[in-house]
């Protein structure tokens, strides 16, 4: 296993493909344009990644986006991407919000912009019960598709480290925010992260990334020796993964 603690001049993202930014640009909160993008791109280069995989946001409320609008946004992006150095962007995905949209359309169809062929990034509202993700999540799996929970640190409504537990025996897979780990979103936020981290209970780890900004203060991380060792075990099943 690769000890982060002994090797801190190799960068922690070293190799990863990132599951979870918002580099397609006009498409949601993250980028606004093209040359947001590619600036982006050069901040993914500065950690050691090597490929990105966007996934924009499907909220029907605030961003209802749809495979064809995704995909128009990647196009867009891919015909600059050419031009330059910068990590593979040869596939997206999308951050699903799980809601009442979300569970009505489950009942017709599965979602389509999955993550390798198998994966699903998903969300709840930060204030949000967990009645909806578990109903999603049991359907999901029984059409052998794998829920990620993104960010699960940042859920108001789970709490313990009970909760989290059960939440992968029932077949999700845990997503860090890298940002988390830097109190980006608080000191809560940072403390859940810092705690998940250490029980070994996340499968993934990746930027959030919004703006090129996120991706200069994500340099700044830095690990104890047992969180160094649990984040090298979440690099090692993500190479598995994805490249």
């Amino acid at each position: 296993m690769f000890d982060f603690f002994t090797k801190q001049k190799k960068p922690l993202f070293e190799g990863l493909c990132d599951i979870h930014n918002h580099l397609l640009p006009a498409i949601d909160d993250g980028s606004k344009n093209v040359a947001m993008s590619l600036d982006m791109l050069e901040g993914f280069v500065s950690l050691g990644i090597t490929s990105v995989i966007p996934t924009p946001h499907v909220y029907q409320d605030l961003y209802p986006n749809t495979p064809t609008t995704i995909k128009n946004a990647f196009d867009v992006l891919i015909a600059e991407t050419s031009k330059i150095d910068c990590p593979k962007v040869n596939s997206y995905g999308a951050e699903y919000m799980i809601d009442e949209v979300f569970i009505k359309n489950l009942q017709v169809s599965m979602p389509s912009l999955l993550l390798n062929n198998s994966y699903l990034l998903v969300e709840i509202s930060f204030f949000s019960e967990t009645t909806m993700l578990v109903q999603a999540g049991f359907t999901l799996l029984q059409n052998n598709i794998t829920p990620i929970l993104a960010h699960p640190e940042r859920y108001h409504s789970i709490k313990t480290i009970k909760e989290y537990k059960e939440l992968k025996n029932k077949g999700f897979c845990l997503q860090l925010n890298a940002l988390s780990l830097l109190g980006h979103y608080g000191p809560e936020v940072k403390q859940k992260a810092k705690k998940i981290l250490q029980e070994g209970l996340y499968d993934f780890v990746a930027t959030d990334a919004h703006h090129l900004q996120h991706l200069k203060i994500l340099q700044n991380i830095n690990l104890s020796k047992k969180q160094g060792i649990q984040w090298g075990a979440i690099r090692e099943f993500q190479l598995t993964q994805f490249s």
